[in-house]
């Protein structure tokens, strides 16, 4: 979405969500004294393993989960307005993707609070570990503290990107990945040159590992994303470099992936394919000048398998494979609203295939839907209609059917 749940919590980079029964607030943390004499052998592999030095270590700074919730907040509404979550928030409701009265910024605030592990503001250059899950025992702790100091150290070689992922969307989602795939790779490679097996085994069994969280499925699986697609993706790319980091600094450096489709797909983000432009001037005229733009932002590949995933169907991968780009708007006038998504797609095979996914998603997957006609169905909340034509598929949520018809046809 335009700034959804992961481009908000990758402004703090690094919201680690390991998070681990039995190590609550009542866990004894772990000593002072350990973590300073650690610190330093920890700075030490992370520098020789990411083969970066740092210009400065900042102190980590333990502390509780209600702290890291508050100052996680501190700087939520500048970084991400209330209205603009309100809209994020009625688009993934619109879809059926998060339950109606979905807060976002609530979201936002139960991810810092129940499952994040450590995390670095690159705004203050404040590097955070958690009381609780990073202290249950050593293993977990310099696990955690491995790969907040690897956003720390690319932080300080690279500069992120803030404006990019402030902006949110697809494009946000994708260098999300990659930093937070980095972070991954450095921390299992720490583990393996740190801890005998046995200790590690050890130390991850203390623990079972959670969720992230009371969040929504699909935010959890969001947030999730940015982590695990992100680690293979870097895989990839240290598979390319023969080992070294020199491809993936490159992607930190000058070029971070696109899309979430580079991100599934790293051989594309090899080859530079880069998502085509997509534009929705016609079916925003066929709405008329009353509707006003509340949002405007690109839906991306990973996403569009998630929403075909929500009509229960098995081959949302496959389906949602061929994209080629997205765009998508949500309108108010007055009260109502509405929602044009299109799609383009790189052949008419990927485009008749994802056509069937969406008609499958629009009787199973839309909440409440009736079908009026093929391609068209009606809600509670009014209707939606989608069309075929010039290798585009686009989807339409409106007040009516009528209505719903006319901007998804319109080209």
């Amino acid at each position: 979405m335009s700034f959804t749940i992961v481009a908000c919590l990758a402004l703090i980079l690094g919201a680690l969500a390991l998070v681990l029964d039995g190590a609550g607030d009542g866990e004894r943390p772990a000593q002072p004294a350990l973590r300073a004499a650690a610190l330093g052998a920890i700075v030490e592999l992370v520098e020789r393993e990411r083969g970066l030095t740092f210009e400065r270590v900042p102190e980590p700074v333990a502390v509780t989960p209600a702290q890291a919730r508050r100052e996680g907040l501190e700087s939520l509404d500048a970084d991400y307005p209330p209205a603009r979550r309100r809209a994020d928030a009625e688009v993934l409701i619109m879809l059926g993707l998060i339950p109606p009265g979905t807060d976002l910024g609530e979201a936002v605030a139960t991810t810092l609070g129940e499952a994040v592990a450590g995390f670095y503001d690159p705004r203050e250059q404040r590097l955070r570990i958690v009381k609780g899950a990073q202290t249950a025992n050593r293993v977990l702790y310099e696990m955690v503290l491995a790969h907040e100091l690897t956003h720390v150290l690319e932080d300080q070689r690279f500069g992120f990107d803030l404006d990019l992922l402030a902006a949110g969307g697809d494009r946000a989602l994708a260098h999300t990945a990659l930093i937070e795939g980095t972070a991954s790779a450095l921390m299992y490679r720490y583990v393996e040159r740190r801890f005998a097996p046995e200790e590690l085994f050890g130390g991850l069994a203390a623990s079972a590992f959670g969720g992230t969280g009371s969040l929504p499925p699909f935010l959890n699986a969001q947030l999730l994303f940015s982590y695990t697609a992100g680690e293979r993706f870097v895989a990839r790319l240290l598979e390319v470099g023969g080992g070294d980091w020199k491809v993936v600094d490159a992607a930190l450096r000058f070029r971070p992936p696109a899309s979430t489709e580079q991100v599934l797909h790293p051989d594309r983000y090899l080859r530079v394919e880069q998502p085509r432009r997509v534009s929705l001037r016609a079916p925003l005229a066929a709405l008329g000048r009353a509707w006003r733009p509340a949002l405007r932002s690109s839906f991306g590949e990973w996403q569009t398998q998630k929403l075909l995933a929500h009509a229960g169907g098995t081959r949302s991968s496959n389906a949602a494979a061929g994209w080629g780009g997205d765009r998508y708007a949500l309108l108010a006038h007055g009260d109502q609203r509405a929602l044009v998504m299109r799609w383009a797609w790189d052949s008419a095979r990927d485009v008749a295939e994802f056509a069937a996914a969406l008609r499958a998603w629009g009787g199973e997957g839309l909440p409440d839907s009736t079908a009026v006609g093929r391609h068209a169905w009606r809600t509670p909340d009014g209707a939606a209609a989608l069309a075929v034509r010039d290798g585009d598929v686009t989807l339409a949520l409106a007040p009516d059917p009528a209505l719903a018809r006319r901007v998804a046809r319109a080209h």
